[in-house]
């Protein structure tokens, strides 16, 4: 009787052979009713012995990396497409290379200017052993095999889910969809809205680890968001095995080094370097040591916030991970960046899995409707008085001027006075926090500024007294677009917003969380008619803010 296997709708029938059953066993399962062996795929050792006339490439896994053994220029070029990119940046340039004319090369000497022009270079995150071995990232492995015959093996056995009936239906299908991911690969990334409980769910996936012998670090920048994670995994019943750590606290530890030291030393986003300065004093108190648990191949990490990753610092943490066996899963609403190095995330943290948007959220009634009031601003003469020669400097001096204009700064304070409270106003400079809460506050505004330059504490503390009522408005800088969890905030107000793809949506996430009286919330847009950054920032984030069809946007 012939021997039948099918992979995939692909039949393959062999004659009867005792070597040929024993091959099959070890990677088909046989039906006993259809008398047929069952495959997802067909190792290339198997289909050498099975003569299957296919040219097939085996991954084999070592660490961060699937590793490929091939010189072929067309698996080359695959590789290739998969894992590199193209990062535009900043080079300083001479006067000469920057002006296209004679007086402005004398004033860019005269005065002193550093001039820059954008350039691109290819990053390619593979790279070519001495042994003609291909080292992929193991985050992009599965993206390669798409295109190629290729036999992968699990990167690691876990035991099926035990679904929990705390869990929201969408929340169990992220998990089984992040569950088979690591199977594959070992690492994932969740991208959910803010709102969609990634916290919750990251509690239920530290049980799930542990049952199946990981040790887990659940690891954030805010000390609150890591007693917050840490909390969530004790409601379903975790005792021991998670270490709930701060990415500062747990890079000192490893490396022996500060990471605000490292941060500033390296080639970053100016954005990671807020956020990480920002956080910089929130240790976590831990006495164990925890070097020894997190370079245990049994380790699981946990990372909040994921879309930092690129930040070398970071970066570093997640690739120590197990010695870099470790499973990996990120977090993020917006697991993408501004400056286009995606790639970076996924190379290292495992493709998207998810996909839960603050619509979905609103349209299932997890999540209060927001509506994004865009407002005129009055004009500010002193940004007229501007010289817009030099484009390295204006967009910043730019962003100075408005910050000290008085008539669009009492605007402000004008719209949170009769905003529905409690209220929040993001702005990028730390001056214009505190100058707009100093006018709230001189016009009978409950105010407080929170920026980077706040202790962590105190933080805290201006967050828990609007939270209790005793304050109505904060002004705080971009720090607060992320982690930030206050159910009370009803109105936001964007007094100079950028035009960053991860902040624009994660900001507004923090005003449709639901909470007792609360049926829906107001963002406050300026115009500035006057200010051509401005307007073009305005309308990108308008663009933005139209990927979300549930938020609705109201030209006053």
């Amino acid at each position: 009787m012939p021997i039948k296997l099918i992979v995939k709708n692909k039949e393959f029938v062999f004659p009867w052979s005792r070597d040929i059953v024993d091959v099959l066993r070890k990677f088909a399962k046989f039906n006993i009713e259809t008398k047929t062996w069952y495959a997802e795929d067909i190792p290339c050792w198997a289909k050498k012995y099975l003569s299957i006339d296919i040219e097939c490439y085996d991954i084999k896994w070592w660490r961060n990396y699937g590793y490929l053994n091939t010189q072929d220029d067309t698996i080359t070029k695959i590789i290739l497409k998969h894992t590199c990119y193209r990062l535009k940046k900043w080079k300083q340039v001479t006067c000469d290379e920057y002006c296209t004319t004679l007086s402005c090369i004398q004033r860019c000497r005269q005065e002193k200017w550093r001039p820059a022009k954008q350039v691109e270079e290819e990053i390619c995150l593979a790279k070519k052993t001495d042994l003609d071995k291909w080292a992929i990232p193991r985050g992009l492995v599965m993206r390669v095999v798409k295109e190629i015959n290729s036999h992968v093996p699990n990167f690691v056995n876990l035991n099926e889910l035990e679904i929990d009936s705390r869990l929201r239906d969408y929340q169990i299908e992220v998990a089984r969809k992040l569950w088979e991911q690591l199977r594959k690969t070992g690492s994932g990334v969740i991208q959910m809205a803010t709102g969609a409980g990634k916290s919750y769910l990251a509690g239920y996936l530290a049980k799930q680890l542990i049952k199946n012998g990981f040790n887990v670090f659940m690891v954030a920048l805010q000390l609150d968001l890591v007693y917050q994670l840490k909390k969530f995994a004790e409601q379903f019943g975790v005792k021991d095995g998670v270490y709930a750590i701060t990415v500062q606290t747990l890079y000192r530890r490893l490396f022996n080094k500060d990471i605000v030291n490292d941060i500033e030393n390296e080639n970053n986003n100016d954005e990671d370097i807020e956020i990480i300065k920002a956080y910089a004093d929130e240790m976590t108190n831990i006495d164990i040591d925890i070097v020894d648990i997190f370079r245990r191949r049994n380790t699981a990490l946990i990372l909040d916030e994921v879309h930092h990753l690129p930040a070398r610092t970071v970066k570093a943490i997640a690739m120590e991970t197990g010695d870099g066996w470790g499973l990996r899963i990120g977090m993020s609403a917006t697991p993408w960046r501004n400056d286009g190095r995606d790639l970076e995330i996924y190379a290292v943290m495992g493709d998207i899995v998810g996909g839960i948007s603050s619509s979905f959220l609103i349209k299932h009634g997890f999540a209060v409707p927001v509506e994004i009031r865009v407002v005129e601003a009055p004009g500010c003469l002193n940004v007229d008085e501007i010289d817009g020669t030099n484009n390295a400097v204006t967009y910043a001096a730019i962003k100075k001027a408005i910050a000290k204009c008085e008539s669009r700064n009492k605007f402000i304070a004008e719209l949170a006075q009769n905003a529905e409270k409690p209220v929040i106003v993001i702005t990028q400079l730390i001056n214009h926090a505190n100058e707009l809460a100093k006018i709230m506050r001189s016009i009978g505004i409950r105010a407080e500024a929170v920026t980077s330059v706040v202790r962590g504490d105190i933080r805290q503390t201006i967050y828990r007294k609007l939270e209790n009522g005793i304050i109505d408005v904060i002004v705080a800088t971009q720090l607060a677009d992320e982690g930030l969890d206050l159910p009370p905030l009803r109105t936001m107000i964007i007094a100079i917003g950028g035009k960053s793809k991860t902040r624009t949506l994660q900001r507004v996430g923090r005003i449709v969380r639901p909470y007792p009286g609360k049926t829906s919330a107001v963002v406050y847009e300026l115009l500035d008619r006057d200010v051509k950054f401005f307007e073009d920032h305005l309308y990108e984030r308008i663009e933005l803010y139209k990927t979300e069809p549930m938020w609705k946007i109201i030209w006053k």
